[in-house]
């Protein structure tokens, strides 16, 4: 009977015990899961289950933040299939972010050593349109720096 007594306390006393999860979601869209508040950085979510809510949750004036992440918690919650495409678009926008920022960086590279050629200085050659190897005047060279130069500025900055 004591024992039986006991287990009844134990668990009465697991049920009252609450459970705070946050979901913290970053620029690239991945989410994080914590018992940890979420950086400032990211949007956060908290996730409570039974009790009372905690004493963080409840603020005295409410933020632009605030208000987003009561307007994400007030929406349907999402299923397995939706957040399944939810990932796939977020991964679909970091690989083109990453293709674009790659690309980005391969024209600042080439522009940068146009530039470093063309300020070298000496003689350059080219080659034509038949395959054969003629010298650029001074002409060509100037103008060759200042699209260079231009190139430049639009890459890498």
């Amino acid at each position: 009977m004591i024992r039986i007594a006991l287990f009844m306390i134990a668990a009465l006393a697991t049920a009252a015990v609450q459970a705070q999860v946050n979901k913290c979601v970053d620029s690239n869209g991945k989410i994080f899961y914590s018992q940890n508040p979420c950086p400032p950085n990211m949007k956060r979510e908290t996730m409570s289950r039974g009790g009372i809510p905690p004493a963080s949750a409840v603020a005295p004036a409410e933020g632009a933040a605030d208000k987003a992440a009561k307007s994400d918690a007030t929406k349907a919650p999402r299923t397995p299939a939706q957040q399944k495409e939810d990932q796939a678009k977020a991964a679909k926008v970091a690989e083109q972010k990453t293709a674009e920022a790659q690309a980005k960086e391969a024209n600042c590279r080439n522009a940068r050593q146009r530039l470093a050629n063309f300020e070298i200085g000496g003689r350059i050659s080219q080659i034509n349109e038949k395959g054969e190897r003629y010298y650029m005047e001074d002409a060509q060279i100037e103008a060759g720096k200042t699209q260079a130069r231009a190139d430049v500025s639009q890459y890498c900055n």
